[in-house]
């Protein structure tokens, strides 16, 4: 885990101020703590982290990348529930277990379509989204 100024190239989204370089245990801690029938998008799992870290933002990308490492660790398992952060359009991350995701959220209560591209949607997510 690394706190950073936030790169200059992302400034003009993000603003000045630093940014948390979330490491993948930083993560991996961070999702073990949403509880069954919840799901959380990537912005409000960054934010949080950023609350948690005492930064500006935390690098969405970065999050995102161990979120679909984790994924690949643990999709035989169910220690780290993986399968409960989405994008922010409520659509599954993209990985090779994403149909697992999807199978593993069905399982609790949430309805899972899929689009004509093939990507799998949490529909009316509502009141089960958690903001963190």
């Amino acid at each position: 885990m690394k706190k950073v100024a936030i790169p200059e190239k992302m400034q003009k989204f993000y603003g000045t101020g630093t940014m948390l370089r979330p490491d993948i245990e930083v993560v991996e801690s961070a999702l073990s703590k949403i509880p069954v029938g919840r799901v959380v998008t990537i912005a409000s799992l960054c934010d949080q982290l950023a609350r948690d870290h005492d930064t500006n933002i935390t690098c969405p990308m970065r999050t995102t990348n161990f979120v679909k490492t984790l994924t690949e660790i643990h999709s035989d398992h169910k220690w780290v529930p993986f399968w409960r952060v989405i994008r922010n359009n409520h659509l599954l991350i993209r990985s090779p277990f994403t149909e697992i995701c999807a199978e593993y959220l069905s399982k609790e209560g949430f309805q899972i379509n899929q689009n004509s591209k093939g990507e799998f949607k949490v529909v009316e997510a509502g009141s089960r989204l958690l903001v963190l």
